[in-house]
């Protein structure tokens, strides 16, 4: 049986880690749909709290661990595991691979989200809570280590994150990048021409700086006549993101459902026309696939391999607090709501797309060749 290290800092509130894409990218569907009779995966979640042991962790049928702190332990750890092959989605931590004391092992890099310096730039004109800064140039030292011998094989969800790659980690221009598009759980049931969808207007994604999630809420303030749900709740700097948009709580308009899942969430995915994105920067946020899997248009000032303009409007750019330009969302979002015939035209061509392109029935094998190719 291949032995595969996932190392990831995050598994969706598993190992009581926090709430995001790279950890729900690695739940529900690596951990989920990846293991079979000849791959097995363990999930590596970084440095743990013990100096001796590893920290063993049971999450749905996954085992999860956090290594010994003494580097002496953990590369006698990760000796005796004997893992055939690392897959990091992104890379936020490097303890694993600075402690494998065999030279010959190789990385799966899934790009998703690389965040060169002139990403950081973007990122920081927001002033009204600036995001914490993970920018982390020895990381990206080692993957350029670990590629000049030849032991990373790169994978990418989306065609225009590759540059961004090339330069966070000094990669040459010709390397070779394999197309790996995120996978999606498709309902092959659903039937958007059939369903009844609700002049309601969804936000998705973690309460924080990046997201702007203050934007969406002055959105909402200035159509009173359209229902919006915020889905999500705060982790890092709790405090200060809660207290941003306490001030928004007594719009009637406007409602804060949480952390949403499972039948909860497709419930709001289903039943919303519209999904909004407020966020300074984006990859290409698993939210907008779920969404436009089920016929939901988008509205964002991002707009990753053209999605946003092909099934929504994409607002143009919206740099720092954002304040100036919620008249762009307001009026795309009329616009959408306003012809009924080209948003339903859209939102089916939107599920094609996705059942084409990601459907997890048919990443899932890619995905697993890969591993064993690499092996």
């Amino acid at each position: 049986m291949i032995k595969v290290g996932l190392i990831i800092d995050e598994f969706f509130g598993g190992a009581g880690t926090a709430f995001g894409g790279y950890g729900f990218l690695a739940r529900e569907y690596i951990a989920k749909y990846i293991p079979n009779e000849d791959i097995q995966v363990d999930v590596l979640l970084g440095k743990g709290s013990r100096k001796l042991f590893a920290e063993e962790f049971k999450v749905d049928d996954i085992v999860a661990y956090r290594l010994p702190r003494y580097k002496w332990s953990a590369k006698r750890w990760l000796k005796n595991k004997n893992y055939d092959i690392y897959l990091s989605i992104e890379l936020t931590d490097s303890y694993v691979l600075i402690n494998e004391p065999n030279k010959n092992k190789k990385l799966i890099l899934w790009i998703q989200d690389p965040r060169p310096q002139y990403e950081w730039d973007e990122i920081n004109t927001v002033k009204l809570f600036p995001e914490y800064n993970y920018y982390n140039q020895k990381i990206y030292d080692l993957v350029h280590e670990w590629y000049q011998q030849e032991r990373v094989k790169f994978i990418s969800q989306g065609y225009f994150l590759n540059q961004k790659a090339i330069d966070l980690y000094n990669l040459a221009q010709n390397v070779d990048i394999e197309y790996m598009p995120n996978p999606i759980e498709i309902d092959q049931d659903f039937c958007v021409k059939s369903f009844e969808k609700k002049n309601m207007i969804i936000f998705l994604g973690r309460i924080e700086s990046v997201k702007r999630g203050w934007l969406f809420c002055e959105i909402a303030k200035k159509m009173p006549d359209i229902d919006f749900y915020v889905l999500g709740k705060t982790h890092r700097e709790e405090s200060k993101n809660s207290e941003i948009m306490s001030n928004y709580y007594s719009i009637p308009n406007l409602n804060f459902v949480g952390h949403v899942e499972c039948e909860e969430k497709i419930k709001y995915l289903k039943e919303a026309k519209i999904l909004v994105n407020t966020s300074i920067h984006e990859a290409l946020p698993i939210s907008f696939l779920e969404a436009l899997s089920y016929g939901t248009l988008l509205v964002s000032n991002r707009n990753p391999e053209d999605l946003t303009a092909k099934f929504g409007i994409h607002v143009g750019d919206v740099l720092g607090d954002g304040f100036d330009k919620i008249n762009l969302y307001v009026n795309a979002i009329r616009q959408l709501l306003d012809d009924e015939e080209y948003r339903k035209r859209v939102s089916l061509e939107a599920i094609n797309y996705i059942r084409d392109i990601h459907d997890v029935d048919k990443i899932v094998p890619k995905l697993r060749n890969t591993i064993i190719e690499e092996i």
